[in-house]
């Protein structure tokens, strides 16, 4: 296995906040929280993805709840929340994965997980995170790292999957 180092990852990148020796910090775009308490439940199939609400389904993010920063900060209460982060590009070449910074850890700020990103995979990439305290944190601050894995040869294709060229940039979605 082989993890690329910092500096030829970011020109996969649209912004990033620092480069590391192997990876690069990010700082999401965009943050919606997810109204856990209107959601009767999740549904995922091959066509859609999204939620029942008093027995009518909606899209994922006709049901999420724009976050605004505050003077230059993110401020969270503890809930679960939805993180837009920069577009990115994997090559054909390689995987990625995406971590939260230590630093979130280790004082009990976040949940995360994280997914494979396959090659070809391009988008406006997302995660959910379960923040169990209220959490302020600076606009520029860095909450992932993500790194590249070189594959041990080219994939065929790229990915083709729902989430292909996903953007939320423009997104009309409730503010609070």
């Amino acid at each position: 296995m082989v993890v690329l180092l910092g500096e030829n990852i970011v020109k996969f990148l649209e912004k990033y906040v620092k480069i590391n020796p192997a990876g690069v910090d990010l700082s999401p775009k965009a943050i919606f929280r997810v109204p856990i308490e209107k959601i009767d439940y999740a549904i995922l199939d091959r066509e859609k993805r999204g939620y029942i609400i008093n027995n009518e389904f909606k899209n994922l993010i006709e049901v999420l709840e724009k976050i605004e920063p505050k003077n230059n900060y993110w401020e969270l209460e503890s809930g679960i929340y939805y993180l837009v982060f920069p577009r990115i590009k994997i090559p054909l070449d390689c995987i990625a994965l995406a971590f939260p910074r230590s630093t979130l850890n280790r004082l009990g700020l976040i949940k995360s997980e994280t997914a494979v990103f396959d090659p070809g995979y391009e988008g406006e990439f997302t995660q959910t995170w379960y923040i169990p305290i209220k959490f302020k944190i600076n606009i520029n601050e860095a909450w992932i790292q993500i790194i590249f894995i070189k594959l041990e040869k080219e994939a065929k294709e790229g990915y083709k999957g729902f989430w292909q060229k996903e953007t939320y940039s423009n997104t009309a979605s409730k503010t609070i």
